[in-house]
């Protein structure tokens, strides 16, 4: 079962008059909380519309940088604040680990979803829906000094032994793999692509919508379809994105408020046209993943 701030367990959002999707997946990254700081509100806004939605989407899946640049303790409070309005509402969530992210400083406010994880010393879950699976893996990597972060990301031998497990399980039903950083990074292309069900890597860390894909080798016809998720708020496009599952594919699709770098403009300040553009450009974008037969 997918860890769940407390309230949102299942047979929780007994208030909720509307309906829920038991195969929409709403998928969200680089939330970056800084305490009253522009990155909040840019969360509520996130939130609020997704709570809005009828029929609500069943799960939540945070792809990482939960935090600001170091994890700090009073950042994770503040974004457990923010995040109250999930409890009670029958929405499951789910959270990964990014490069900026603290283990330690993470795990007293969000102890249902370490102890909720399918490995120890990692953030690692398996998301269940009735048309396909998603594993959302733990690709940070600890810094020696807690006061700086390592940008990279990658995943460790046991997790990758734990995944290959995990995906060699899978012989019918589709499967997706998450995680903060992108593929290239956690060289997990071969492994995914030697799946017989696995139908798309998405990740978060670049702040950008991208759609992409990625070959197994160059005598065979298989690829892997890819997709990077924006950043709920800190800078470059600024959104969340709805993952539906249908019967014989997967619908990815943006909702882009805005582009912004490396701040939102000033009151005073006339904002680059080019922001505007890049917003426009993405509007309706949907990324799908056909399902393996």
């Amino acid at each position: 079962v997918p860890a769940a701030l407390a309230g949102c367990a299942p047979g929780a959002g007994k208030g909720w008059r509307g309906k829920f999707d038991e195969n929409l997946v709403c998928i969200i990254s680089d939330l970056h909380v800084i305490p009253d700081g522009f990155t909040e509100e840019k969360l509520k806004r996130v939130l609020t519309d997704i709570l809005a939605l009828n029929p609500r989407p069943r799960h939540l899946i945070s792809l990482g940088d939960n935090a600001h640049l170091y994890g700090k303790p009073a950042e994770y409070a503040r974004l457990k604040e923010i995040l109250a309005p999930l409890e009670g509402s029958g929405i499951r969530f789910t959270m990964a680990h990014g490069n900026h992210d603290k283990r330690a400083n993470f795990a007293p406010y969000f102890p249902e979803q370490v102890a909720s994880s399918a490995l120890p010393d990692r953030l690692v879950h398996v998301v269940e829906t009735p048309r396909a699976d998603l594993i959302v893996l733990d690709s940070l990597q600890d810094p020696d000094n807690p006061d700086t972060y390592i940008g990279g990301g990658a995943i460790d031998d046991f997790q990758r032994a734990w995944l290959e497990s995990r995906l060699a399980s899978y012989t019918d039903k589709p499967v997706f793999v998450m995680a903060h950083h992108g593929i290239g990074e956690t060289r997990l292309n071969g492994l995914l692509n030697a799946s017989a069900t696995c139908c798309g890597y998405i990740h978060g860390h670049d702040h950008v919508w991208r759609p992409g894909w990625n070959m197994k080798n160059w005598s065979e016809r298989r690829i892997l379809r890819t997709l990077c998720v924006p950043s709920t708020g800190y800078w470059g496009d600024i959104g969340y994105t709805l993952l539906r599952l249908e019967e014989d594919r997967a619908v990815a699709s943006l909702t882009q408020y805005e582009f912004f770098f490396l701040t939102p403009a000033e009151a005073d300040e006339k904002p680059l046209p080019q922001w505007a553009s890049i917003t426009g450009d993405h509007q309706g974008a949907t990324c799908t993943f056909n399902y393996l037969k």
